[in-house]
Protein backbone atom coordinates (compact mmCIF):
# COMPACT_ATOMS: atom_id res chain seq x y z
CA UNK A 1 0.00 0.00 0.00
CA UNK A 2 2.70 2.20 -1.36
CA UNK A 3 1.71 6.07 -0.80
CA UNK A 4 -0.57 5.91 1.90
CA UNK A 5 1.52 5.05 4.96
CA UNK A 6 1.70 8.87 6.28
CA UNK A 7 -2.54 8.95 6.22
CA UNK A 8 -3.20 8.76 10.05
CA UNK A 9 -0.83 11.37 10.50
CA UNK A 10 -2.56 13.43 7.95
CA UNK A 11 -5.63 12.91 9.43
CA UNK A 12 -4.79 13.32 12.60
CA UNK A 13 -3.50 17.04 11.19
CA UNK A 14 -7.12 17.35 9.69
CA UNK A 15 -8.79 16.61 13.20
CA UNK A 16 -6.40 19.36 14.95
CA UNK A 17 -7.50 21.68 12.33
CA UNK A 18 -11.14 21.08 12.91
CA UNK A 19 -10.65 21.94 16.51
CA UNK A 20 -9.05 24.90 15.76
CA UNK A 21 -11.91 26.08 13.44
CA UNK A 22 -13.90 26.08 16.26
CA UNK A 23 -16.01 22.37 14.99
CA UNK A 24 -15.61 19.21 17.10
CA UNK A 25 -14.73 15.74 16.72
CA UNK A 26 -18.98 15.43 15.49
CA UNK A 27 -17.54 16.89 11.83
CA UNK A 28 -17.90 14.02 9.33
CA UNK A 29 -14.52 13.43 7.00
CA UNK A 30 -15.70 12.40 3.94
CA UNK A 31 -12.36 10.87 2.27
CA UNK A 32 -12.82 11.78 -1.44
CA UNK A 33 -10.60 8.80 -3.55
CA UNK A 34 -11.02 10.27 -7.02
CA UNK A 35 -8.41 8.98 -9.27
CA UNK A 36 -7.08 6.92 -6.37
CA UNK A 37 -7.13 3.36 -6.23
CA UNK A 38 -8.61 1.12 -3.94
CA UNK A 39 -5.57 1.01 -1.72
CA UNK A 40 -6.33 4.44 -0.60
CA UNK A 41 -10.05 2.86 0.36
CA UNK A 42 -8.42 0.69 2.39
CA UNK A 43 -5.75 2.66 4.12
CA UNK A 44 -8.55 5.04 4.96
CA UNK A 45 -10.64 2.39 6.45
CA UNK A 46 -7.42 1.27 8.61
CA UNK A 47 -6.94 4.70 10.33
CA UNK A 48 -11.06 4.78 11.13
CA UNK A 49 -12.23 6.72 7.74
CA UNK A 50 -15.47 5.41 7.25
CA UNK A 51 -17.19 7.83 5.00
CA UNK A 52 -15.78 7.79 1.34
CA UNK A 53 -16.92 10.07 -1.82
CA UNK A 54 -16.65 9.52 -5.53
CA UNK A 55 -17.52 12.65 -8.71
CA UNK A 56 -17.94 9.69 -11.38
CA UNK A 57 -20.42 7.02 -11.53
CA UNK A 58 -18.39 4.46 -12.83
CA UNK A 59 -15.27 4.65 -10.54
CA UNK A 60 -17.89 4.66 -7.58
CA UNK A 61 -19.29 1.36 -8.53
CA UNK A 62 -15.96 -0.35 -9.70
CA UNK A 63 -14.43 0.96 -5.77
CA UNK A 64 -17.74 -0.30 -3.72
CA UNK A 65 -17.77 -3.58 -5.40
CA UNK A 66 -14.16 -3.86 -5.10
CA UNK A 67 -14.67 -2.76 -1.40
CA UNK A 68 -17.69 -5.23 -0.48
CA UNK A 69 -15.72 -7.76 -1.98
CA UNK A 70 -13.20 -7.02 0.33
CA UNK A 71 -15.64 -7.32 3.24
CA UNK A 72 -15.07 -3.03 3.28
CA UNK A 73 -17.75 -1.24 6.33
CA UNK A 74 -17.45 1.98 4.14
CA UNK A 75 -20.71 4.73 3.23
CA UNK A 76 -20.11 5.96 0.09
CA UNK A 77 -21.76 9.68 -0.77
CA UNK A 78 -22.22 10.78 -4.10
CA UNK A 79 -20.42 13.84 -4.82
CA UNK A 80 -20.52 14.62 -8.06
CA UNK A 81 -23.30 15.96 -11.26
CA UNK A 82 -26.09 13.20 -11.25
CA UNK A 83 -26.44 11.34 -14.45
CA UNK A 84 -29.77 10.21 -14.80
CA UNK A 85 -28.72 6.88 -16.82
CA UNK A 86 -26.53 5.91 -14.19
CA UNK A 87 -28.85 7.10 -11.14
CA UNK A 88 -30.28 3.70 -10.58
CA UNK A 89 -26.82 2.32 -10.25
CA UNK A 90 -25.43 4.64 -8.28
CA UNK A 91 -28.29 4.69 -5.58
CA UNK A 92 -27.67 0.88 -4.90
CA UNK A 93 -24.19 1.64 -3.42
CA UNK A 94 -23.99 5.06 -1.61
CA UNK A 95 -25.78 6.16 1.64
CA UNK A 96 -26.05 10.32 -0.13
CA UNK A 97 -26.08 12.11 -2.26
CA UNK A 98 -24.54 15.33 -1.98
CA UNK A 99 -25.30 17.25 -5.43
CA UNK A 100 -29.07 17.38 -6.23
CA UNK A 101 -29.86 20.41 -7.88
CA UNK A 102 -33.03 19.66 -10.20
CA UNK A 103 -36.71 18.91 -9.59
CA UNK A 104 -36.53 16.15 -13.11
CA UNK A 105 -33.25 14.42 -10.18
CA UNK A 106 -35.74 14.31 -7.32
CA UNK A 107 -38.40 12.71 -9.59
CA UNK A 108 -35.58 9.91 -10.86
CA UNK A 109 -34.47 9.05 -7.33
CA UNK A 110 -38.29 9.21 -5.83
CA UNK A 111 -38.95 6.63 -9.12
CA UNK A 112 -36.45 4.44 -7.71
CA UNK A 113 -37.12 4.48 -4.34
CA UNK A 114 -33.97 5.92 -2.95
CA UNK A 115 -34.03 5.33 0.65
CA UNK A 116 -31.02 7.27 1.09
CA UNK A 117 -29.88 10.84 2.93
CA UNK A 118 -30.07 13.61 -0.06
CA UNK A 119 -28.05 17.69 -0.05
CA UNK A 120 -29.18 19.66 -2.63
CA UNK A 121 -25.80 21.84 -4.01
CA UNK A 122 -26.11 25.50 -3.62
CA UNK A 123 -24.67 27.61 -6.27
CA UNK A 124 -22.61 30.43 -5.65
CA UNK A 125 -23.11 34.03 -6.54
CA UNK A 126 -21.63 34.64 -10.04
CA UNK A 127 -21.22 30.82 -10.92
CA UNK A 128 -20.27 30.03 -14.52
CA UNK A 129 -22.76 28.87 -16.78
CA UNK A 130 -23.42 25.10 -16.56
CA UNK A 131 -22.28 24.90 -13.03
CA UNK A 132 -24.35 22.00 -11.68
CA UNK A 133 -26.04 23.75 -8.10
CA UNK A 134 -28.91 24.95 -7.38
CA UNK A 135 -29.92 29.48 -7.19
CA UNK A 136 -31.79 30.35 -3.52
CA UNK A 137 -35.40 30.09 -4.59
CA UNK A 138 -34.42 26.94 -6.29
CA UNK A 139 -33.32 25.69 -3.28
CA UNK A 140 -36.41 26.45 -0.97
CA UNK A 141 -38.51 24.62 -3.76
CA UNK A 142 -36.32 21.33 -4.06
CA UNK A 143 -36.20 20.89 -0.81
CA UNK A 144 -39.86 21.26 -0.17
CA UNK A 145 -40.37 18.98 -3.71
CA UNK A 146 -38.33 16.47 -2.20
CA UNK A 147 -39.63 16.17 1.76
CA UNK A 148 -42.92 16.53 -0.20
CA UNK A 149 -42.22 13.08 -2.55
CA UNK A 150 -41.02 11.20 0.77
CA UNK A 151 -37.29 11.82 -0.09
CA UNK A 152 -34.79 12.28 3.01
CA UNK A 153 -33.66 15.77 2.07
CA UNK A 154 -31.31 16.71 5.16
CA UNK A 155 -29.51 19.46 4.42
CA UNK A 156 -27.51 21.41 1.85
CA UNK A 157 -24.30 21.09 -0.01
CA UNK A 158 -21.29 24.27 -0.87
CA UNK A 159 -18.82 24.46 -3.32
CA UNK A 160 -17.05 27.62 -3.53
CA UNK A 161 -15.19 29.49 -6.02
CA UNK A 162 -11.88 29.98 -6.33
CA UNK A 163 -12.34 33.29 -4.50
CA UNK A 164 -10.50 35.05 -1.56
CA UNK A 165 -11.01 33.63 1.88
CA UNK A 166 -13.97 36.56 2.76
CA UNK A 167 -15.95 35.59 -0.16
CA UNK A 168 -15.75 32.16 0.40
CA UNK A 169 -16.59 32.34 4.12
CA UNK A 170 -19.36 34.69 2.89
CA UNK A 171 -20.56 31.86 0.75
CA UNK A 172 -20.76 29.25 3.14
CA UNK A 173 -21.98 31.50 5.69
CA UNK A 174 -24.98 32.02 3.58
CA UNK A 175 -25.79 28.66 2.79
CA UNK A 176 -25.97 27.30 6.24
CA UNK A 177 -28.10 30.58 6.90
CA UNK A 178 -30.60 29.66 3.98
CA UNK A 179 -30.08 25.66 5.68
CA UNK A 180 -31.20 26.92 9.22
CA UNK A 181 -34.58 28.85 7.68
CA UNK A 182 -35.44 25.55 6.23
CA UNK A 183 -34.88 23.49 8.81
CA UNK A 184 -32.13 21.48 7.99
CA UNK A 185 -29.35 19.68 10.01
CA UNK A 186 -26.24 18.93 7.40
CA UNK A 187 -23.83 20.84 5.72
CA UNK A 188 -21.15 19.55 3.43
CA UNK A 189 -19.10 22.78 3.22
CA UNK A 190 -15.47 22.49 2.06
CA UNK A 191 -12.84 20.46 0.47
CA UNK A 192 -8.87 20.04 0.38
CA UNK A 193 -8.16 24.18 -0.11
CA UNK A 194 -11.17 25.70 2.02
CA UNK A 195 -11.92 23.22 4.54
CA UNK A 196 -11.11 25.30 7.32
CA UNK A 197 -13.38 28.00 6.40
CA UNK A 198 -16.16 25.74 6.24
CA UNK A 199 -15.96 24.66 9.44
CA UNK A 200 -15.65 28.15 10.82
CA UNK A 201 -19.55 28.82 8.72
CA UNK A 202 -20.57 25.65 10.47
CA UNK A 203 -20.14 22.58 8.09
CA UNK A 204 -21.28 19.52 9.74
CA UNK A 205 -19.07 17.50 7.33
CA UNK A 206 -16.28 18.52 4.54
CA UNK A 207 -14.94 16.53 1.34
CA UNK A 208 -11.23 16.22 1.68
CA UNK A 209 -9.16 14.42 -0.62
CA UNK A 210 -5.73 15.67 -1.81
CA UNK A 211 -4.83 16.80 1.66
CA UNK A 212 -5.82 13.38 3.23
CA UNK A 213 -3.97 11.23 0.04
CA UNK A 214 -1.86 13.48 -1.98
CA UNK A 215 -2.31 14.81 -5.37
CA UNK A 216 -4.25 12.75 -7.64
CA UNK A 217 -2.79 10.94 -10.63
Amino acid sequence: MVGYDDLGARLASVRAEIRRCGGSDEVRVVAVTKRHPLDAVIAGTQVGLDEFGENYADELVAKAEQASQRGLNVRWHYIGAIQRRRLRQVCSYVSMIETVSREVELEALADIGFEGELLVQVAPTGHPEGRNGADDDQVVELVTRGRALGLKVVGLMGMALPEGADRVAAYFGHVYSLGQTLDLREYSLGMSGDYQVGVAQGATMVRLGSVLFGARE
